[in-house]
């Protein structure tokens, strides 16, 4: 798996999970250190594999304010913040709207600053 193409494709196939991207996402990817952007896509699958819905269905919890309806896959070892809003549906869709740095607020000011971009991108 080296780019966004073939996570969307194993997702759909393996666990019935549709990601979507806004194109800021791709930038987000290209702005990761080299050797950390298969890692990073590797906790998308990992979210898209445990369920990418709110508990009870899945493991997700909302986030507040602005970003209400979406949830926050977050890696320590990267020191990454995914926001990606989950859709219940057949397939399950995972629209991710920013990846940025576990810096304090960064990534949620980003999916901010993106969300009506992200919200005509998306419908």
């Amino acid at each position: 798996m080296k780019t966004l193409e073939d996570l969307t494709a194993i997702t759909l196939e393996k666990y019935n999970v549709d990601l979507k991207f806004i194109e800021d996402v791709k930038q987000d990817i290209k702005a990761i250190n080299k050797g950390h952007r298969q890692k990073v896509l590797l906790e998308i699958l990992s979210r898209a594999k445990q369920g990418p819905l709110f508990k009870t269905d899945g493991v997700a919890e909302s986030l507040h304010g602005d970003l209400h309806g979406f949830a926050k896959i977050k890696s320590k070892s990267l020191n990454v913040r995914i926001i990606y809003r989950p859709v219940e549906g057949n397939p399950i869709k995972m629209e991710v709207i920013a990846i940025g740095p576990r810096d304090k607020e960064k990534a949620y000011r980003m999916a901010s600053e993106r969300l009506q971009k992200f919200l005509q991108h998306m419908e």
